[in-house]
């Protein structure tokens, strides 16, 4: 398969496009959405959108314990109406913490260079708390019948509680209350296994975005494997 790579920069964008777009294997980047089927990290590396029906999913074992470990903490669930200055503190902590390419922003993530925050997702906004201290946030854009995390960072200080995959989980349970169907994290990337956390919330109930069929087929192991035809069974 010959690689792409495209994008639009809608004016708008309804609830129900967000879905559409979703759909057809499309994710947002800044106040854009756009497809790729390969990433350039020290060579082009195919990769892999993924999708999960929210409830498929339960809670597993490993979930269980990352709540446990979580329980002493707090979080609220807003929506995004500016960047918070602990929010943009924390995250610069943490960019400084990661041996990977991230957003060197929460600004840039979410609108890149634009100068003004206007915002045509419905974005929002996850902080967790240790009292009254921020140690985690997230941000993730709802749609009519389905959901995207664009961005999750925490305190480094805080790494073995697992406070990525624990906003994960709190975002899954804010969709199941509002009967959200769909949860997408983003991308598995080939020979890469950085990115396949992803996949703790369940490989059995995971889907990957097939472009040639435009499906949304079963997660299959040799996808990660660099080996595998471009063909794609």
């Amino acid at each position: 398969m010959d690689p792409y790579f495209d994008q639009v920069t809608p004016v708008s964008l309804s609830k129900e496009s967000l879905d559409y777009l979703l759909e057809l294997g499309w994710y947002r980047m800044h106040q854009n959405m756009f497809t790729c089927s390969h990433v350039e990290m020290g060579g082009p590396h195919r990769v892999h959108w993924l999708r999960f029906s929210v409830h498929e999913i339960s809670d597993r074992p490993s979930h269980k314990k990352i709540r446990r470990r979580a329980a002493g903490f707090h979080f609220t669930i807003e929506d995004l109406k500016s960047i918070p200055l602990t929010h943009a503190m924390l995250h610069a902590t943490y960019r400084t913490s990661i041996n990977f390419d991230g957003a060197w922003s929460i600004q840039e993530c979410l609108f890149g260079e634009a100068e003004t925050l206007t915002n045509i997702f419905d974005t929002k906004c996850i902080s967790i708390y240790d009292h009254d201290q921020l140690i985690a946030a997230g941000y993730f854009d709802v749609g009519e019948n389905a959901a995207a995390s664009i961005l999750h960072f925490f305190d480094p200080l805080y790494s073995r509680y697992s406070l990525g995959k624990y906003l994960i989980l709190i975002t899954l349970d804010y969709l199941r209350e509002k009967n959200i169907q769909y949860y997408y994290p983003g991308y598995v990337v080939e020979d890469l296994p950085k990115m396949n956390y992803k996949l703790f919330l369940g490989k059995e109930q995971a889907r990957y975005f097939h472009p040639q069929s435009a499906e949304w087929k079963y997660f299959d192991e040799s996808i990660l494997v660099g080996s595998k035809t471009e063909e794609d069974e």
